[in-house]
C-alpha cells in the first residue's frame, strides 16, 4: 500500500514545493520510497509501503514511450493474468509489480480499463499527449481518494488523504449541508467532505479532468455498480457458490511476498478467513485481538470485550494468538491521536479498538493483515435489517392495539410510522432532522433550511423490499465512507496493509443478487453464510450470534470523562459554536446520559477535537510551504548564476 497525490495546473510551472509538503505528510502510509514525477502541467507524489515486488516496482509508472504515467495505491490481484494478456498484446514491461499493468491496460483499453482490475485501488493516470488526468477509485473504497478543484477552476489537485490537499487550501471552509450530514451519519458521504470544494471520489467512479479553453473540466463515469437483478438460486446451490467465490477471493489475496495475519474476533466473520487460511496453507493463522478493561459500574464484561470469545475460538481453531487488554487510561491518553489519525471527523468509538489492534499486529511484525470488514453489509449481519419486519407487523396491527403500543412505547413505534429515508441513515446513523433543529444556531439553521441538503441516493428504487434498500444503502455509503474509510486510515497510520476477501466484487455481485431470505429472516441473519462456512468452523462458531466491535463509550462517559469533553464542547473557543447553540447542547448532556446522547457527545468531541487541529496546524502549513518556496527561489537563482 502507498499514498498518492498530485497538481494539475493551468500554467506550465508546477508547485513543486507544495507537492513535496504533500508527499511528505503521506510518509506513515508509505515509509520504503518517496518518487516524483514532473512534466508540463502536473506533478505526480508517491509515497510506497512495499508489498509486491519489494525490490523493483518503483513508480511513477509509465509506458514504453513515457507519455503515460501513473501512480497508484492499493494492490491489483489479478495483475498477474493481465501482464500475460498485454505481453500477447505487444505490450514490454520493465519492471515487476502489479501497478505496471496500468499504464498498459490504459492504452489498450481507454478510460474504461479500470472495470478490468480486480483488487483494491486508489490511482492517478495522466496523459501527457491528451493533457488529460484520470483519477479512479475501486468498486467498493477501500481505498479514499479526495481532490480539490479551486474556484477559478484553474488547478486541481488530489491526494489519498485530507491532511495532504489542505496544505494548498488557503483557508478551508465548512459546508454546512456536510456537517449536517454529519449529524446524521456520524460521517461525511461520498462525494462530499467536511470542506467546501474538497470532495472524495465515489467508489467505482473515475473522474477525467481537462481543459476546456483556459478552465479545467472535470467529470464522473461510473465503470461499476451493484447488480439489480436477483438470482434464482436454491439454497444448496447459493452455499456452494459463496463457498468457491469466498475461497477464490482468499486464495487471490494471500501475499506471496511475506506472511499476513488476522484480525480475530472470534465471531463468524474474522473465525472464516482464519479457517480458510488453515485449510489452505496447513498451517496454524496467526491471530490478534484486543479487548478494553471493564468499566466501573457495569455488569456484563462481555459486551465490553472479545477477548474470552476470541481466545475460545483461537483454541478451538489451534491458531498462534495474541491479545492484549487496553486499559480506560490508554485510550483516554491517546484518544485524540486516533481521532486525528482518521483524517476527517468520523464518530465511530470502534476506531479505538480498530487502531490499538493495528497498533499491537503491527509491532509483532505484521505487514499485511486479513480482515472480515464487509460480511455484515452484504450478507445482512446487522440486527436493524430485522426492523422492516417488525414495522410490516406494526402497520398491520388493529386501530384499536395500535394505540395501545403508541401509549406504551411513544419513542419505537413513532419510529415505524416514519418512511424507510425518514428514519434509516445506515448502520451507525445517529440524529433524524427532527432532533437536531434545536441544536443549531437559528442563522446556520436558517441557512440550511432554504439550502437544499445533500441527499442520499442510495436508499435505491422504492418498490424494492426495504431490508434490501437498507443493505444497498449499507454497502454504498456507510461501508466505504465508515467502515473502510475507518479502517485505512488507522490501518495506515501503523504501515499496514489490510486485505478484504468479504469485499472482492465476484462475491459482492454475487452476494447482492441471492435471495433476500438467504440473507435476513426473522430468527438469523447470513444465513448462505454461515452454512457456506459450516464446512471449516465448528457449529459453537457458525451459529454465533453477531456481537458488533463493543466498546464502552456510554459507561466511560457517565463520570469525569463528560466532564472533560465538555469541557472542549462548550469552551467559548470551541470552533462549533460557530454551528451549534450552548445552551441546547448543555441541555442535551445534563443528567444521566442515553445511548444516543452519549454518542452526540462523542461525535461534537470528535468533530471539534479535528475542526481545532485543522486551525492550528493553519499556520504551520503555511510556513512549511513558505519556506520550501523560498529554498526552491534560492536553488535557481543559484542554478542560473552557475550556468551564467
Amino acid at each position: 500500500m502507498c499514498g498518492i497525490c498530485g497538481l494539475l495546473t493551468g500554467t506550465q510551472r508546477v508547485d513543486m514545493p507544495l507537492l513535496r509538503v504533500m508527499t511528505g505528510s503521506l510518509q506513515h502510509r508509505g515509509p520504503d520510497e518517496e518518487a516524483f514525477y514532473v512534466g508540463r502541467n502536473i506533478g505526480l507524489g508517491f509515497r510506497r509501503l512495499a508489498i509486491v515486488e519489494r525490490g523493483t516496482a518503483h513508480q511513477p509508472f509509465q509506458n514504453e514511450g513515457g507519455q503515460i504515467r501513473v501512480v497508484f495505491n492499493g494492490e491489483i490481484y489479478n495483475y498477474k493474468s493481465l501482464k500475460e494478456s498485454l505481453i500477447k498484446r505487444g505490450h514490454r514491461f520493465s519492471q515487476g509489480g502489479d501497478g505496471e499493468v496500468i499504464a498498459h491496460l490504459y492504452e489498450e483499453y481507454g478510460f474504461t480499463f479500470p472495470a478490468h482490475l480486480r483488487g483494491t485501488f486508489a490511482l492517478a493516470l495522466w496523459d501527457g499527449r491528451r493533457r488529460r488526468l484520470l483519477l479512479s477509485r475501486d468498486r467498493l473504497g477501500v481505498k479514499p481518494l479526495y481532490f480539490y478543484l479551486n474556484g477559478s477552476r484553474s488547478d486541481l489537485s488530489f491526494a489519498s488523504e485530507l491532511k495532504a490537499l489542505l496544505h494548498g487550501v488557503e483557508d478551508p471552509q465548512v459546508d454546512l449541508g456536510a456537517l449536517d450530514q454529519y449529524l446524521s451519519y456520524r460521517y461525511v458521504p461520498a462525494p462530499y467532505t467536511l470542506f467546501r470544494h474538497i470532495r472524495k471520489l465515489e467508489p467505482g467512479t473515475s473522474l477525467i479532468v481537462g481543459w476546456r479553453g483556459e478552465h479545467l473540466d472535470a467529470r464522473r463515469v461510473r465503470y461499476w455498480r451493484l447488480p439489480e437483478e436477483s438470482l434464482a438460486l436454491s439454497m444448496s446451490e447459493a452455499v456452494r457458490r459463496v463457498d468457491e467465490a469466498l475461497n477464490d477471493a482468499w486464495e487471490i489475496r494471500w501475499p506471496e511476498e511475506v506472511p499476513a495475519g488476522y484480525f480475530f474476533s472470534g465471531g463468524l466473520d474474522s473465525a472464516g478467513l482464519a479457517a480458510l487460511h488453515q485449510k489452505s496453507r496447513g498451517e496454524p493463522a496467526r491471530t490478534y485481538a484486543v479487548g478494553f478493561e471493564q468499566p466501573e459500574k457495569t455488569r456484563d464484561y462481555r459486551y465490553f470485550s472479545e477477548l474470552e470469545q476470541a481466545r475460545a475460538a483461537a483454541k478451538v481453531l489451534g491458531t498462534v494468538h495474541r491479545e492484549r487488554l487496553v486499559t480506560r487510561r490508554e485510550v483516554e491518553e491517546r484518544l485524540t491521536e486516533v481521532i486525528l489519525a482518521m483524517d476527517e471527523p468520523i464518530a465511530d468509538p470502534t476506531a479505538l479498538p480498530l487502531y490499538f489492534l493495528a497498533e499491537f499486529a503491527a509491532a509483532a511484525g505484521e505487514k499485511v493483515i486479513f480482515s472480515g470488514e464487509g460480511a455484515d453489509e452484504l450478507f445482512g449481519g446487522y440486527t436493524v435489517y430485522r426492523e422492516p419486519l417488525q414495522c410490516r407487523r406494526y402497520r398491520a396491527l388493529p386501530g384499536w392495539l395500535r394505540a395501545c403500543a403508541e401509549g406504551a412505547f411513544p419513542a419505537q413505534t413513532r419510529r415505524f410510522s416514519l418512511s424507510l429515508p425518514e428514519r434509516y441513515f445506515g448502520v451507525g446513523g445517529l440524529l433524524r432532522p427532527d432532533h437536531k433543529e434545536g441544536l443549531y444556531r437559528p442563522d446556520v439553521w436558517a441557512e440550511l433550511r432554504v439550502k437544499s441538503f445533500h441527499g442520499l441516493e442510495e436508499l435505491g428504487d422504492e418498490h424494492w423490499p426495504e431490508e434490501q434498500r437498507m443493505l444497498r444503502f449499507d454497502l454504498l455509503s456507510w461501508l466505504p465512507e465508515n467502515t473502510l474509510m475507518k479502517s485505512d486510515k488507522v490501518t495506515m497510520a501503523h504501515s499496514l496493509e489490510m486485505r478484504l476477501p468479504y469485499l472482492d466484487h465476484h462475491l459482492v455481485e454475487l452476494g447482492v443478487a441471492l435471495p433476500l431470505n438467504f440473507k435476513v429472516s426473522q430468527w438469523e441473519s447470513k444465513t448462505v453464510l454461515r452454512q457456506a462456512l459450516a464446512a471449516y468452523l465448528p457449529r459453537e462458531i457458525s451459529q454465533r450470534p453477531k456481537n458488533g466491535f463493543p466498546v464502552p463509550v456510554t459507561a466511560w462517559m457517565q463520570g469525569e470523562w463528560r466532564e472533560k469533553m465538555l469541557e472542549v464542547i462548550l469552551d467559548p473557543a470551541a470552533g462549533i459554536g460557530r454551528y451549534f447553540r450552548w445552551d441546547a447542547l448543555a441541555d442535551r448532556f445534563t443528567g444521566r446520559l442515553s445511548s444516543r446522547s452519549a454518542r452526540l457527545m462523542w461525535a461534537l468531541y470528535t468533530l471539534e477535537v479535528y475542526l481545532g487541529f485543522v486551525r492550528s496546524e493553519a499556520r504551520a502549513r503555511r510556513e512549511s510551504l513558505s519556506s520550501g518556496r523560498r529554498q526552491e527561489e534560492k536553488s535557481r537563482r543559484e542554478l542560473v548564476l552557475s550556468e551564467g
